[in-house]
C-alpha cells in the first residue's frame, strides 16, 4: 500500500509554480547571489534546463513528503503464548483412538503459529517428547512419530502433569496452558493426586483436561481442570475430540498484534533530484548561462 508520511508537503509544488509565474526577486540574495538562475526567464532559458529544473523541484518535494509502502504484518512472538500438549499413549488409546487424538493434536498444533508448544506423552511413565519450540513443523513431526505403548501399558496422568509444570516453570510467557488429553485413569504415577491439586493451584497455569473414551476418571478430570484454573471437557470419538480443541483454540485466541511494516522509499526521488541539479548546472556552465 504506497502513501505519503508527510502529504501536506506536496502543496509546495503549487507554491514553487506560484512563485515561477508571479513572484519577482525584491531584493539582493545574500546567501545564494545566483538563485535567481533558478527560475531562468526569458530567451536565455532553455526547454532542457526548464524540464531538469522541475524534476529536481518536484523530486525534491516529494522526497521531503517521505514516500512509504507498508504492508501488515504479524508480530507473532510478541505477545505469544507457551502451551504444553500431554498425550496419553497407554492402551486405553488402542482401536484407533492414539491415531486420532495424533491427527486432532497436528490439527490444533497447525493453527497456534503464533506460540510456543510442547509435548509430553505418557504410559508407564511421562516423558517429553518435544521441547518447548517455535517450530511448528518439527512438532509435528515429532508428534507423528510418536507410538502407542512408547512408554509402557499402563498411565501416569499425575507424572505428566508435573513434567509439564516443570517445563512451563522456566517459560518467560505471560501466558501459560496445559492441555490434558486422556483416555486412562492414572495407575502408575510416582506423584498422588492429593499433593498434585495443591501443587497445580499455586502456579499461574491454565490447564485444560480432556476426557476421551469412556475409561477416564471424570470426576478426577474436572477436580485437576479446577485447580488449574481451567475446563474440563469429554469427548466420546474424533468428532467431540476435534470440537473440543477448536473450542480451546478460540478460546485461546492468538495474542499476536497486527502492525504496518514500512519500507521507506524517499532515496529515490532524492536521487533523482540530485541527478537533475548536476545535469542542470552542467548545462548551464556549457551553454554559459
Amino acid at each position: 500500500m504506497f502513501s505519503f508520511e508527510y502529504p501536506w508537503v506536496l502543496v509546495l509544488i503549487f507554491v514553487f509554480i506560484t512563485c515561477d509565474k508571479w513572484c519577482k526577486e525584491q531584493s539582493e540574495a545574500i546567501f545564494f547571489p545566483h538563485v535567481s538562475l533558478l527560475l531562468l526567464k526569458g530567451k536565455n532559458r532553455t526547454p532542457v534546463l526548464h524540464i531538469l529544473k522541475w524534476i529536481g523541484i518536484s523530486s525534491a518535494i516529494i522526497a521531503l513528503a517521505s514516500p512509504v509502502v507498508s504492508s501488515h504484518t504479524y508480530l507473532d512472538k510478541k505477545n505469544h503464548k507457551d502451551i504444553v500438549l500431554i498425550l496419553d499413549a497407554s492402551d486405553s488409546m488402542k482401536d484407533g483412538k492414539f491415531d486420532n487424538a495424533k491427527k486432532e493434536l497436528d490439527a490444533f498444533i497447525s493453527k497456534r503459529t503464533s506460540d510456543n508448544i510442547g509435548l509430553v506423552a505418557f504410559g508407564n511413565s511421562a516423558f517429553i517428547a518435544s521441547p518447548i519450540t517455535g517450530d511448528i513443523e518439527v512438532l509435528k513431526s515429532i508428534l507423528k512419530s510418536q507410538e502407542l505403548g512408547v512408554a509402557g501399558h499402563m498411565s501416569a496422568i499425575n507424572d505428566a502433569i508435573v513434567k509439564s509444570y516443570g517445563m512451563l516453570a522456566r517459560s518467560k510467557a505471560k501466558i501459560k496452558i496445559v492441555i490434558l488429553l486422556a483416555g486412562s485413569t492414572d495407575s502408575k504415577s510416582t506423584i498422588h493426586k492429593d499433593d498434585l491439586l495443591p501443587l497445580v493451584s499455586q502456579f499461574n497455569i491454565k490447564l485444560y483436561t480432556i476426557g476421551y473414551g469412556n475409561d477416564y476418571d471424570t470426576f478426577y478430570l474436572q477436580k485437576l481442570a479446577k485447580a488449574g484454573y481451567g475446563i474440563a471437557y469429554e469427548a466420546e470419538d474424533r468428532s467431540e475430540l476435534s470440537k473440543i480443541y477448536n473450542k480451546i483454540d478460540e478460546r485461546e485466541a492468538a495474542a499476536s498484534k497486527e502492525e504496518p511494516n514500512y519500507i521507506y522509499l524517499y532515496l529515490y526521488p532524492l536521487f533523482v533530484a540530485w541527478l537533475s541539479l548536476l545535469f542542470w548546472i552542467y548545462i548551464r556552465n556549457i551553454k554559459g548561462i
